[in-house]
Order: C-alpha cells, then sequence, then structure tokens
C-alpha cells in the first residue's frame, strides 16, 4: 500500500509543479503586422501594432518591447490578453512575453523593418550606350 501511495506521489509530482511552476511553452503570441515596409521616401514607420497572446491556462506576464523599456503591459491571472499601441520605430523591434519578474521570456515575435532594395540596385547599375 505504501509502495503504492509513494508511486502515485511520483506520478502526480509532475502535475502539481507544471500547475503551479513556470509556463511549459504552450503559451501563442501573434503581432500585426509583422513587416513594415519602408519606401526610398520613408525613414521610419508608423502604425499601430496589435499583440495577441493564448495560453491554455491562467498565467501571469507582461508584454515587454525589447527596445522600448517605456513600453510594457501586465495581465494577472488571464489565459489571454490583447494590446495594441501606436509605434514609431526605424529597426526591427522584438515583442516578448515575460513573467511578472520580467526576468524569464515566455514568448517572442519579431516586429522586421525592411526598406526599399530597388533603389539601392538601380544605383549599383552601371549605365551603358548601345553606341560604344
Amino acid at each position: 500500500m505504501a509502495r503504492s501511495l509513494a508511486l502515485l506521489g511520483l506520478w502526480m509530482a509532475p502535475l502539481g509543479y507544471s500547475a503551479m511552476g513556470p509556463s511549459d511553452g504552450n503559451i501563442q503570441l501573434q503581432i500585426s503586422p509583422r513587416i513594415c515596409t519602408l519606401t526610398g521616401r520613408d525613414k521610419q514607420c508608423e502604425t499601430p501594432v496589435h499583440a495577441q497572446w493564448r495560453s491554455s491556462h491562467e498565467e501571469s506576464l507582461c508584454l515587454v518591447i525589447v527596445a522600448r523599456p517605456d513600453v510594457k503591459r501586465c495581465w494577472e491571472h488571464y489565459a489571454e490578453g490583447t494590446y495594441t499601441i501606436q509605434l514609431t520605430f526605424a529597426e526591427d523591434l522584438t515583442f516578448q512575453l515575460r513573467d511578472m519578474s520580467l526576468e524569464h521570456v515566455l514568448a517572442s515575435e519579431a516586429l522586421r523593418v525592411i526598406r526599399e532594395a530597388i533603389r539601392l540596385r538601380h544605383k549599383r547599375r552601371q549605365p551603358w550606350n548601345i553606341f560604344d
């Protein structure tokens, strides 16, 4: 009987840990848009960014932008959340969901900046003349 209880305790220990311990990797983070394209005249992107996350169980976490310490949105004991912010930026941004102490990254997504490549390609091309 004692052996059965010990085995039952070993079997249930991981379940208790996952329910109370850190997230087990089932958090999904989505951002929209994921790409900002700059034309030749644009110096930076200016757009509303929508972040949405979802988990199979309640979490206490914060959404942060790595290069922007002024942006932080936290939720306590939620299974999903949304956040929309108007951003102006010239370089890639990394969005992260972290635990409440901001020590552990639970999910991450990048918003990429793509500069127009056509203008650069035309500059490198050598002019030609059919009469030479």
